[in-house]
């Protein structure tokens, strides 16, 4: 099993973050835009250091609408820069 967080590639304790928040879930037009998948299981497996700072950046509509992929999580200037430092981190990020 991959312990590497899909976003910063260290090896740390995972998290399930889902890519459209569960808070979404429920709206309708959000659940038309994304009716091909499975809302509960669609997600990345990151770290909570990452996890943190994506929940700070941006809003749960945003997540929903534009940033629900891992490649356009790293499109965001404030994720891609947070991740790049991070990785540079040994310890974990308080």
């Amino acid at each position: 099993m991959n312990n590497a967080c899909q976003l910063c590639q260290r090896n740390v304790e995972l998290t399930f973050h889902h890519l459209i928040p569960r808070k979404s879930h429920k709206i309708k037009f959000i659940r038309k835009k994304h009716d091909q998948l499975n809302l509960n299981t669609y997600g990345i497996n990151i770290c909570k250091d990452c996890h943190k700072m994506i929940h700070k950046t941006i809003n749960h509509k945003q997540l929903a609408l534009r940033y629900f992929s891992k490649e356009m999580l790293l499109q965001n200037p404030q994720i891609l820069k947070f991740v790049k430092w991070v990785q540079t981190q040994t310890r974990k990020v308080k």
